[in-house]
């Protein structure tokens, strides 16, 4: 078996490719362009198009077998979007899991709690135990991301939290081209780290 001679951050990208560029907040416009051309096929082929394989053709029944493996990838996607929208400081992932979603995802006067809940009994739950946790569970076809049931439990919405993830990423993309400064700064940190870990 032969095996490969390049280290991939992405599909088509090499990190030898990213070294190239020797990327900084103030590269030129065209480095910034392939930054994120490369950011992009990261984040494509190593969480949306496997999570897109996984939901493709199925009815919400059939989604729900593969409900596990779709929210772990969408929760650690969360994680790696929220790295590159506000830094990727270590030691405050709850907190930036938490934050991203009543910021981007979760709204009104039980945001905060929704969000604990999402992080805790889903996040968490897959992550760690490789289950929900605390009654908390998945589905498909509701009208909310995050539905509260009666016993306190929360239901999070698979098919809802991937169109909200794909809005997110292509308005997240057009921020970056539209050179927000404190995006950028953050971005270029992450990147940094990222591509480093491969």
């Amino acid at each position: 078996m032969k095996l490969p001679t390049a280290t991939y951050i992405s599909e088509k990208y090499t990190y030898e490719d990213y070294l190239e560029l020797d990327f900084k907040l103030d590269s030129s416009e065209d480095v910034w362009k392939k930054a994120i051309d490369i950011f992009i096929d990261r984040i494509q082929s190593r969480y949306f198009y496997a999570i897109d394989k996984l939901m493709e053709n199925k009815s919400g029944y059939e989604m729900l077998k593969y409900g596990f493996a779709i929210v772990t990838l969408q929760c650690s996607l969360i994680d790696t979007l929220a790295k590159f929208r506000y830094g990727a400081n270590k030691h405050q992932n709850k907190k930036r899991f938490e934050d991203f979603l009543k910021e981007f995802f979760i709204f009104g006067p039980n945001a905060k709690e929704l969000a604990e809940k999402v992080y805790e009994d889903i996040r968490c739950g897959l992550v760690h135990s490789g289950s929900t946790d605390n009654m908390s569970g998945l589905s498909c076809h509701l009208f909310e991301l995050v539905t509260v049931l009666e016993n306190g439990a929360i239901s999070l919405d698979l098919i809802i939290m991937q169109n909200e993830l794909n809005e997110y990423f292509k308005s997240y993309i057009n921020k970056l081209k539209s050179k927000e400064k404190e995006l950028r700064k953050n971005f270029v940190y992450t990147m940094d780290e990222v591509c480093k870990a491969n």
